[in-house]
């Protein structure tokens, strides 16, 4: 159950990513149009038309950041702010640009701004003054800054949206990991042997204690197994290293009270259970009634 749930969070995660991708990528793509620079060049070319200027030139258009650009002129000129607002409202409805903008003009001495209107979806909503009032022949820079169409609050929602799966989908599958981590499995066809209050587990190298699992390495596991074998018996130091050691030729005599340190500590949550140390002859496991 829980692994379709993580197939379908990951379908999620996908789908909402790709909507994100999708909605940047075609905002992009719609100001980014190759035939919109040479829009902005014919809207310089109309100005120029209308204030009678046949022969001046439409310098490079400047782009001052992805959605904001400048029309520049090589000469001076005069306009009237109403052919300025009908030649880009009617450039603009023809392009792929947002048809939301602001355009304003500058002078090119002090980049002061001395005419400027807004144009939104809605048109009662448009900012537009000073109409009929010519403008006197001077230096200028006309401005357009575009507002992406896309809705702002659906965008914040699938993100956040994205968000959420994303979190969501990290937590389960580290739950799943964690919880294969603290519980791991034990072979149902093998038969535990019982010291003290611990179940042992020979072949998987592991220890049972209520239900917490300790782990034990190959060395260690063996080394219970002969101990347990023969409980509060003294085990013979010679007998203890030939059996753990003698595939591996050499025998470090510190190496089984290493191990023996080692297993006290994984054995240390039951107090009836002891490896006693018997000096100069051996080892016992010692468990009390």
């Amino acid at each position: 159950m829980k692994q379709k749930i993580i197939f379908i969070l990951i379908g999620a995660f996908i789908t909402v990513s790709a909507a994100l991708l999708y909605l940047e990528y075609s905002e992009k793509a719609k100001i980014e149009n190759p035939k919109n620079e040479i829009l902005l060049r014919k809207i310089g070319h109309d100005v120029l038309i209308s204030s009678n200027d046949k022969t001046s030139k439409i310098l490079p258009i400047k782009t001052i950041s992805k959605n904001e650009f400048q029309i520049r002129f090589e000469n001076k000129f005069a306009f009237v702010p109403d052919s300025l607002i009908n030649i880009v409202q009617n450039s603009i409805s023809k392009s792929t640009f947002p048809k939301e903008y602001t355009v304003s003009v500058q002078k090119c001495s002090n980049e002061a701004i001395v005419y400027g209107f807004h144009i939104v979806s809605d048109p009662s909503k448009n900012v537009i003054t000073c109409k009929g009032r010519k403008m006197p022949l001077d230096c200028y820079v006309i401005t357009l800054k575009f507002i992406p169409k896309t809705d702002v609050p659906h965008i914040s929602i699938i993100f956040i949206t994205a968000q959420f799966l994303g979190l969501s989908l990290f937590f389960l599958i580290r739950s799943r990991l964690t919880k294969k981590k603290k519980e791991p499995t034990i072979d149902d066809d093998e038969a535990s042997i019982s010291i003290g209050n611990y179940s042992f587990y020979f072949k998987k190298h592991h220890l049972q204690f209520g239900k917490e699992h300790v782990s034990l390495t190959p060395k260690e596991s063996k080394l219970l197994h002969i101990l347990s074998s023969s409980p509060n018996e003294i085990i013979d130091r010679n007998t203890l290293q030939k059996e753990i050691w003698e595939n591996e030729g050499v025998i470090v005599t510190r190496s089984l009270d290493m191990f023996i340190s080692k297993l006290r500590k994984k054995l240390d949550k039951d107090s009836s259970i002891t490896i006693v140390n018997i000096h100069g002859v051996g080892y016992k496991l010692e468990i009390k009634d």
